[in-house]
């Protein structure tokens, strides 16, 4: 990937990790159980929020958790196709160069 389409891509994914991270106190709020008082039924409704909220891999605090997992990855990925299409594009331009001094002899 060129540099200027790397450039804009890394752009966007650091806009949705600032964006992920700035709901982060709403994500730590969702992985407590609520108060909703100390009578049996109150303690089980919380802990029912609680199982809702963070307790499988599509519940709420999984999916936010992932989801910077995968921006990261692809951040990190963006960052190696820009490194590999600089090599690449030094690699072409060596040859060439080596073909244009080879047609000149």
């Amino acid at each position: 990937m060129d540099e200027e389409t790397g450039t804009h891509l890394r752009r966007a994914v650091e806009q949705m990790q600032q964006r992920l991270s700035d709901i982060s106190p709403r994500i730590y709020m969702l992985q407590q159980a609520p108060t909703f008082g100390n009578d049996k039924y109150a303690r089980q409704a919380a802990a029912h929020f609680l199982f809702a909220m963070d307790s499988d891999s599509r519940s709420l605090v999984k999916v936010y958790f992932a989801a910077l997992d995968l921006l990261r990855t692809l951040h990190q990925a963006i960052d190696v196709a820009i490194s590999k299409y600089d090599a690449s594009d030094e690699a072409a331009r060596e040859t060439l160069s080596t073909f244009r001094n080879l047609d000149r002899q």
